[in-house]
C-alpha cells in the first residue's frame, strides 16, 4: 500500500494496484527506555543478539511525529486510503488527495503527516466499534471508481499513541484469526521483537515497557497504511505486519515460493530488530569472527497464533 509515485503521476486506477511498489517506509520509530543495568550476555547471546545499526531509528519524540502536536486529527481513529514514502511524499499525497476528491467525490479526505509515511486519510472517529466508522470502511472498500476499487486496502488507523490508553484488542495477533479467519490469517511477517537482548529475566517494569514499545510501534504502523499487530510473550513482546494465507505462501506445494503482498512487506521491513535496532547473526556455515562472518537478522514470516 504504501510507495513514491514518479512523474508527478496520480491515476486513481493506480491507487487500488500501484500503491504498493517502489518506495520503502522502512522500518519504524519505537524503541524502550535504555536500561543499563542490563546482566552481561554471554558470547553466544552476544552472537544472536548483538545490537548494531544504532542508527537504524532515532527515538520517538513528538517532532518525530508531527501528528502528535494536531489534536484535531491525531485524537482520532481515520480511515487510512492511500499512503505514502519517500522524498516526495508531502508532494505526491497532495496529488493523489486531488484525485481522491474530484474522481472519488471523497470530499471529506484529507492529507496527514504521521510517522514516517504521509497518508490519504478519511474521516474521524470515536473508536474502531463506532457504527459510522464500520460503514464508512466498508463503503470505501467496496467503491467502484470506472471499474475499479481503488480503496479495497483501505483500513482503520488507531489514533496518535500519546492519545491512547491501555492496550487494543484489534491489534493482538491473538485475535487475528478472529478478525481476519482462520484460513486467511495462517502467517505473518515479525520485524520487531521488545525485550532484553541477552535473555536475562526482565522485571515487572521492564516487561511492561517491553510490552508499551512494541503496542506503540503497531499503532504507529498502523497508521502509516501497514496492517500491523504486536504479540505479548511472558518476558518480551512481538511485532508483526502483514495477514497473510495458503495464496501467499504454501510450503507444502509451492516451496520457496511467495507471493506479491508477501514480498512487498519483506521490502518495505527486511529487518528483524531488536528494541529498535538490528539483530547481529551469524551467517550459517562460518566460523571466524570476520565482519563478512556475520549479517543482520531478516524479518521472518511466523504462524498466526490460535
Amino acid at each position: 500500500m504504501l510507495t513514491t509515485m514518479t512523474q508527478h503521476r496520480v491515476f486513481l486506477g493506480v491507487l487500488a494496484i500501484a500503491l504498493s511498489a517502489t518506495g520503502a517506509l522502512g522500518q519504524f520509530n519505537v524503541r524502550p527506555k535504555d536500561d543499563k543495568k542490563h546482566t552481561p550476555a554471554r558470547q553466544r547471546d552476544l552472537e544472536k543478539f548483538r545490537d548494531e545499526a544504532a542508527d537504524v531509528l532515532a527515538p520517538l519524540t513528538a517532532e518525530g511525529n508531527p501528528a502528535a502536536g494536531n489534536a484535531d486529527t491525531a485524537a482520532h481513529w481515520s480511515i487510512v486510503l492511500v499512503a505514502f514514502a519517500g522524498d516526495a511524499q508531502a508532494e505526491n499525497a497532495e496529488l493523489g488527495l486531488a484525485k481522491v476528491v474530484t474522481e472519488a467525490g471523497l470530499t471529506g479526505a484529507f492529507v496527514e503527516k504521521r510517522d514516517r509515511a504521509t497518508v490519504i486519510a478519511y474521516g474521524r472517529y470515536e473508536g474502531p466499534n463506532d457504527p459510522t466508522a464500520i460503514a464508512d470502511l466498508e463503503r470505501l472498500r467496496t467503491m467502484r471508481v470506472g471499474g475499479q476499487r481503488p480503496f479495497e486496502s483501505a483500513l482503520l488507523a488507531p489514533p496518535d499513541p500519546s492519545h491512547l490508553k491501555g492496550s487494543l484488542p484489534e491489534l493482538d495477533l491473538r485475535n487475528a484469526k478472529e478478525l481476519f479467519g482462520k484460513d486467511r490469517a495462517l502467517y505473518t511477517l515479525q520485524v520487531a521483537i521488545y525485550g532484553r537482548g541477552d535473555r536475562s529475566r526482565s522485571s515487572p517494569d521492564e516487561i511492561a515497557e517491553f510490552r508499551k514499545a512494541a503496542e506503540q510501534a503497531a499503532v504507529l504502523l498502523r497508521r502509516d497504511g501497514d496492517l500491523a499487530f504486536y504479540y505479548h510473550a511472558a518476558e518480551r513482546s512481538m511485532v508483526t505486519v502483514g495477514i497473510f494465507g495458503q495464496d501467499e505462501y504454501d510450503p507444502l506445494h509451492r516451496q520457496g515460493i511467495e507471493g506479491y503482498e508477501l514480498m512487498k512487506a519483506r521490502e518495505r521491513h527486511p529487518l528483524n530488530l531488536l528494541n529498535g535496532k538490528g539483530i547481529r547473526e551469524r551467517i550459517p556455515g562460518t566460523k571466524d569472527d570476520k565482519q563478512s562472518s556475520f549479517r543482520l537478522q531478516s524479518s521472518m514470516l511466523v504462524a498466526v497464533p490460535g
